[in-house]
């Protein structure tokens, strides 16, 4: 039997059995579609924590904390991390509690003197307008949270703008303890606002920090190492000094995983879909073979061969499969689109960023479109066999 007559015979059922035949890849659909949601789901949220990161710079550094509080980070622990070999960079943080003034409008903020070393150090990018250079003076990075502070919804609104800063001389807002009040003789001009609207600070640089106030010691140290080799071997000389460091690639590592977890168990739970309408499937072909018994006898006694009764039934299984993947995938993308129109529009109006919800790796789409047809294959197996088994009187027989 010729391909081409193969498969003119396995497409008939859309023919002379529409109904039950569409019904069947509408089963596959939903199980596949359901599969292609929920897992594009998974790589929808990573990638929304991945695009928050900055790549780069930032994977070949340290995160540098004190252990405690008794812990200290001064010019000295700068000089000695600078000392340890492998190490390329250090970028340290100061930090104190402060007070922003626009126009008339005043917020506590946490202030961050930085040079323009750390951002790069620290993955830390703008989301609207930039980030300070080198040897930068009068220049403010702040944080979205700051401009909800001063009722702003536009971050371009505030780029340009001068801040008047006080510095409360005492490391928490809440001790009460604030010895001196000082306020900086110089403006600083925002140039850029990065993405985070939770905390409310802003960075300015290091050295127009340290001109007016007295910076004992730093809050964080970024260490900068020329390749990833070295990541280990710099971060075990830090800790042995009695420091916490954490770094970027470690948190994107355990960050994959977790979210592989994710994937893989989203991908049960629409994998019980697929079970069941592939168990309809088989159902529906062995139905098929039942009733096609006669015709089996009849291809038989004309000189068909068990090796084209097994294709004819196998043909059939896998066409069915591919079109509910195809479905499904038509089912799983809409859903998706669907998701991601509705987040985005209460995102749009509660003031949020635009995000994709869903995504579709196109290694997936493959995946699914060979998987469904895989599953067609399979569910075609016991019944392609036993047509090809079958004795062709007993079946011209059969009533």
């Amino acid at each position: 039997m010729k391909l081409a007559d193969i498969f003119v015979l396995s497409t008939r059922m859309f023919r002379t059995r529409p109904t039950r035949t569409w019904l069947t890849i509408l089963g596959i659909s939903v199980g596949i579609g359901a599969v292609l949601f929920l897992v594009s789901l998974g790589y929808g949220l990573q990638n929304i924590i991945m695009q928050k990161i900055v790549f780069n710079q930032a994977m070949l550094s340290l995160t540098v904390r004190p252990g405690s509080e008794l812990v200290l980070m001064t010019t000295t622990t700068l000089a000695d991390f600078k000392n340890i070999p492998r190490v390329n960079d250090v970028a340290p943080m100061a930090a104190f509690v402060g007070q922003a003034a626009l126009g008339n409008l005043k917020g506590n903020v946490e202030l961050r003197g930085v040079d323009a070393s750390f951002f790069g150090y620290s993955g830390t990018a703008a989301k609207e307008g930039g980030l300070y250079g080198d040897n930068a003076t009068g220049q403010a990075v702040i944080s979205e949270a700051v401009l909800k502070l001063f009722g702003i919804e536009d971050p371009k609104l505030i780029l340009e703008k001068d801040l008047g800063i006080q510095v409360f001389l005492t490391r928490s807002a809440f001790e009460g303890k604030s010895l001196e009040i000082i306020e900086l003789p110089i403006k600083f001009r925002v140039s850029g606002v990065v993405g985070d609207g939770q905390s409310t600070f802003i960075y300015i640089p290091l050295a127009d920090l340290a001109n007016y106030v007295k910076v004992p010691s730093y809050d964080q140290i970024q260490i900068n190492v020329a390749k990833s080799a070295d990541l280990n071997f710099v971060k075990e000389q830090v800790i042995a000094k009695g420091f916490l460091v954490a770094s970027l690639s470690e948190t994107i590592e355990q960050a994959n995983k977790i979210f592989k977890v994710i994937q893989i168990v989203l991908g049960l739970f629409g994998a019980v879909a697929l079970v069941v309408s592939s168990i309809g499937m088989f159902n529906t072909m062995t139905v098929t073979l039942l009733e096609r018994t006669n015709e089996i006898g009849i291809m038989r006694a004309i000189g068909g061969g068990k090796g084209d009764m097994r294709n004819l039934f196998l043909s059939e299984s896998v066409i069915i499969g591919f079109l509910g993947g195809l479905m499904g995938m038509l089912i799983g993308f809409l859903g998706g689109t669907f998701f991601n129109w509705l987040v985005n529009s209460l995102a749009a109006r509660f003031g949020g960023a635009k995000t994709d919800l869903f995504l579709y790796p196109q290694w997936f789409l493959l995946v699914i479109l060979g998987l469904s047809a895989i599953i067609g294959f399979l569910s075609g197996i016991f019944p392609a066999r036993r047509a090809a088994r079958m004795d062709p009187l007993e079946a011209l027989r059969y009533k």
